[in-house]
């Protein structure tokens, strides 16, 4: 295991323990302490009813301390294994066990060096060395190791992997680290896990690490950790009674967790169901409780006896709250509860337009600043862009938010993923004059992505949220992105709290500013009924007040009776609004076509190619109507719906962008876009401890 406490010591940043809030002191110090002193006393309780000649009456106090214990490794992987690690909660337990696991290992050292000197009779000069010598390797570490793991990253060339020298060398460090902990009396695993804390984190020497170490570990190593945790596990030796008051202590232990956590969740105002899932998640065991066991079976704290009731109460505590973490708490809740109608059709014309912009790569910065100049940022309603670059989470365990405009002189994440993205953005905003940019990196895996950026979306109240398709169609050909971004834009369309727009990027979109050429920039909208198309219109009624760019609506529609019962029609209301207000405008167009059914459709939606530059389109249609009949048969991308999919399929010519547009239609209280100045946009410490101060100027992580 010594290799498994290193990489758990590389995936963990200490620094975050002082990044975080008083809301999380608060619950990590009391889900720490508070276990703690109620297990004492009730073991002290149960010790005046038992025999001393019991073994478990010598053992009692051991087993109600290390029962009470935290682990944030415990935690990340209960938060992984939820899909949670984006959300309110999960983010609020990552900060909270730090610091109850930091406590927890602090405590368990002294009493195990103390518990040690009682049995085995040390010295007080022995106790002195073994300390001395305990401070000697931590220096070694912080003075030699690190110092040669920060000038190994620097010798490595961007974009280049780590040297296998490299890597060799620091396992290396970590067999001496290991070796030299057993010698000075400690246990074998204390210096691989302080080496790995001191490793610099992220990429390119800490995902490196991960990377190697992850699948020889969770594949080989861990199967053999658990079948020789196992074989130490004998049944025979546990008797009903003392089963029965281990039992009691560690269900004691549950409760006194719960509590910890519950209660001071409950007094900083977190919702009781919150609390009451976040107090379940930081009650998680696993390898680390596991660990600590076999720590205290190696050095003769416990006998087989303990050993095998604890064990016990570890494994069905945790099969038995887990469930409960999935039945209470859904992450989407957080951000689909702020909102209803925060949408393009339904905000004033004459306010703060708010939207979130996702880059997952450097060639997304110029179709979406070309996208963002479209828009039509103007002086009486002003675009505020929040730009997301979102990474793939390497070599560390919690998610990370970093806002670049937050000045601090710490140098804790270094990277240079988002710094052309930042120059280019910020080079944008000062050539504009009502445009405003906000940029972020987030660092995240993809199954939990979209939680990080619906919350975004929903504290800055943005209207819409653009995201590029996982596709990208460039002269030299289509470079299809990973599969996971696919799956992140299908998990965006489901959960968003806003409209989403899905921005596929063609044609002048790629290149440069489609606007400053001298003929018009080419827009159409393709209206045929709901409210995705009445969405995708009113976003093109915005782009109709630019001088440069000519907007065509084209309304297809199917033949039908008149209604002898005057219906109010919210498309055709749209529609005439457009008419009214924009036709007289020489430059814009309206066209209406009448199809009979599925194939006159296909072939309206094939004339519209090579004639424009971005065509605007709803996502989703009425399936039942006869003007859709057996398209949804042969769809290639479904999440563009049937109407973008024929412009973007393999066997389309249209060589113009598409954007897919989708109203949000949540329910939720009714905050509209015109609220965003009343709000606060800005992501404070204390609620997100996982948001960093880093300057633009900042260093950032060479790209592996």
């Amino acid at each position: 295991m010594t290799m498994f406490l290193f990489l758990m010591g590389v995936k963990v940043d200490p620094l975050l323990v002082f990044r975080t809030g008083k809301k999380t002191w608060a619950i990590g110090l009391c889900s720490c302490l508070l276990p703690l002193v109620f297990s004492l006393c009730l073991a002290y309780i149960l010790r005046q009813y038992l025999s001393p000649d019991l073994e478990i009456y010598k053992s009692l106090y051991i087993m109600a301390a290390f029962s009470s214990t935290g682990s944030f490794q415990a935690t990340t992987s209960a938060l992984q294994d939820f899909k949670l690690l984006n959300s309110e909660v999960g983010r609020l337990a990552i900060s909270s066990s730090m610091i109850n696991g930091a406590l927890s290992s602090l405590w368990q050292g002294i009493l195990r060096t103390l518990y040690s000197n009682s049995v085995q009779k040390y010295t007080d000069l022995s106790l002195s060395l073994g300390c001395l010598s305990l401070i000697l390797m931590l220096l070694v570490i912080l003075c030699i190791c690190r110092p040669i793991m920060l000038w190994m990253i620097r010798m490595t060339p961007k974009g280049e992997p780590v040297k296998e020298s490299y890597i060799v060398s620091i396992y290396v460090m970590v067999l001496g680290c290991s070796l030299f902990s057993e010698i000075i009396g400690e246990h074998y695993l204390i210096g691989p896990l302080i080496l790995g804390l001191a490793v610099p984190e992220g990429p390119p020497l800490g995902s490196a690490l991960v990377e190697r170490l992850d699948t020889l570990i969770s594949g080989l190593l861990l199967p053999l950790f658990f079948f020789s945790s196992s074989a130490m596990f004998k049944i025979d030796l546990v008797h009903l009674y003392d089963f029965t008051v281990v039992q009691l202590l560690a269900i004691a232990n549950f409760f006194a967790k719960l509590a910890g956590a519950v209660l001071p969740s409950l007094y900083c105002k977190i919702p009781l169901i919150d609390a009451l899932a976040l107090g379940l998640i930081l009650n998680s065991q696993g390898i680390t409780q596991l660990l600590n066991l076999q720590s205290l079976h190696y050095f003769h704290t416990l006998d087989d006896t303990s050993y095998a009731q604890m064990l016990i109460a570890l494994i069905w505590l945790t099969a038995a709250s887990n469930p409960i973490v999935k039945f209470l708490y859904d992450p989407s809740k957080s951000y689909l509860s702020l909102t209803r109608w925060r949408t393009i059709e339904h905000s004033p014309p004459d306010v703060e337009l708010p939207i979130i912009a996702c880059i997952h790569c450097e060639e997304n910065t110029t179709s979406m600043i070309n996208f963002l100049e479209i828009s039509n940022s103007r002086v009486e309603s002003p675009i505020y862009c929040h730009v997301l670059h979102l990474l793939k989470l390497k070599g560390r365990t919690a998610p990370l938010l970093i806002d670049h405009e937050l000045k601090c002189s710490s140098n804790l994440w270094r990277t240079n993923h988002s710094l052309n993205i930042i120059n280019a953005f910020k080079s944008y905003e000062q050539h504009s004059r009502s445009v405003n940019v906000k940029v972020y990196t987030c660092i995240s895996h993809y199954e939990t992505m979209h939680d990080e950026i619906c919350m975004q979306a929903a504290e800055k109240r943005a209207c819409i949220l653009i995201a590029p398709f996982h596709k990208h169609f460039r002269t030299t050909g289509v470079i299809e992105l990973a599969n996971p971004i696919r799956a992140l834009n299908r998990h965006l369309l489901r959960t968003a709290p806003c409209s989403v727009g899905i921005l596929v990027e063609r044609g002048s979109f790629v290149s440069n500013n489609p606007l400053t050429t001298t003929s018009f920039y080419n827009v159409a909208v393709v209206f045929i009924e709901g409210p995705d198309d009445r969405e995708a219109l009113a976003y093109a009624m915005r782009m109709a007040d630019h001088p440069n760019v000519k907007v065509t609506v084209i309304r297809i529609t199917k033949t039908r009776r008149k209604s002898r019962t005057p219906m109010r029609d919210p498309d055709a209301e749209i529609v005439h609004k457009f008419m009214s207000s924009y036709l007289r405008m020489k430059r814009h167009d309206f066209k209406e076509q009448v199809v009979r059914d599925s194939l006159e459709m296909v072939g309206a939606i094939k004339e519209l190619e090579g004639c424009f530059d971005l065509i605007l389109v709803g996502r989703r249609h009425e399936s039942e109507s006869s003007m859709f009949y057996g398209m949804n048969e042969w769809i290639e991308y479904p999440e563009l719906g049937s109407v973008a999919d024929m412009l973007v399929s393999s066997d389309s010519t249209f060589d113009g962008s598409v954007l897919v547009v989708q109203q949000q239609n949540k329910e939720g209280s009714k905050v509209g876009c015109q609220d965003y100045y009343n709000k606060e946009n800005s992501v404070t410490k204390s609620e997100l401890p996982n948001v960093l101060d880093v300057h633009p100027d900042t260093k950032l992580w060479p790209v592996v």
